[in-house]
């Protein structure tokens, strides 16, 4: 491993010495954990295929296979409206 140092605000040390403490695990361990999520996110954005999955809409729903140009199409501009 290699030993980094990094300066928090007082509020985000705080929140961090807390939330170790209720995992009880260490708030570099946490710190690697957040790392973790943080690094398999930003992949994700990057994998435009990635970004399909769960698209499709709800489970159960049968005319996916025949229709899934428009399933998908329909999900992008709500993906687009949000932004």
């Amino acid at each position: 491993m290699t030993r980094v140092q990094i300066l928090l605000p007082e509020e985000q040390d705080r929140r961090l010495e807390e939330l170790a403490a209720r995992k009880r695990e260490s708030k570099a361990k946490v710190v690697r954990r957040a790392l973790d999520l943080l690094f398999r996110s930003e992949s994700a954005e990057q994998e435009p295929l990635l970004e399909l999955i769960g698209q499709a809409g709800r489970v159960g729903r049968r005319d996916v296979s025949t229709k899934h140009d428009r399933v998908l199409m329909a999900a992008e501009r709500r993906r687009n409206r949000r932004r």
